[in-house]
């Protein structure tokens, strides 16, 4: 079986989602009465300090507090839930839609485990176009934590740790949980990925999906 985190591993996501958002969330300031300065340092501040977070909840609170504005974060964070526009759409990483399905087509069983809320990480992947059929399960675990998640998929396929591998860009919340139960590991250096330097354990790190066919 092969798992795959959804943002910044198969879409896009600090690519097209985070900018939209980082700005979308400068608009809730400013609607707010929180002075952010000039707009377009407000924007470079702001990106530039997501880049470093290693979560989109970290960018928020960082952000509030610098303003003198954490009692705004509850609302602030539901801003990073919201549907997006209609007519957005959401690229994949580099080969990703051709990657998945050579892999099914060689008799790979995938899997999708994506934290977050569902509705939205559900829109996400239809907005980037992916194939839901191609996952034998999609599992959303609101609390982020993915290691129940795998375990899950181990008694529902009745697979061995050592027959999964784990796709993901961040260490600690993708790849750590899989290690501990004995899966293999990939990370993929996209996004957030970049925070990390490879440890030890895992097995392969690349920065193109497409390095998968000839890995696995």
């Amino acid at each position: 079986m092969i798992v795959f985190d959804l943002d910044d591993t198969l879409i896009d996501t600090s690519g097209t989602i985070t900018p939209y958002k980082l700005k979308e969330f400068l608009t809730f300031l400013v609607r707010r009465g929180i002075d952010v300065g000039d707009w377009e340092n407000a924007i470079a501040e702001i990106t530039q300090l997501d880049k470093q977070c290693v979560t989109s909840k970290d960018t928020v609170r960082f952000t509030l507090e610098r303003y003198g504005a954490v009692h705004l974060y509850p609302a602030a964070l539901a801003l990073y839930s919201e549907p997006l526009p209609k007519d957005f759409r959401i690229p994949t990483t580099p080969h990703a839609k051709n990657v998945l399905e050579v892999l099914h087509s060689r008799g790979n069983r995938l899997a999708l485990v994506t934290g977050g809320k569902k509705d939205y990480q559900l829109e996400k992947i239809e907005k980037a176009g992916l194939e839901p059929a191609l996952f034998s399960k999609i599992m959303v675990p609101a609390d982020m934590k993915k290691r129940s998640a795998y375990e899950s998929l181990l008694k529902d396929f009745l697979v061995l740790p050592g027959d999964c591998v784990v796709v993901g860009d961040r260490i600690p919340m993708d790849l750590v949980p899989a290690h501990d139960l004995g899966f293999r590991t990939v990370h993929m250096r996209w996004g957030r990925g970049h925070l990390w330097k490879k440890e030890k354990w895992i097995e392969r790190s690349i920065s193109d999906l497409s390095e998968l066919l000839e890995i696995l």
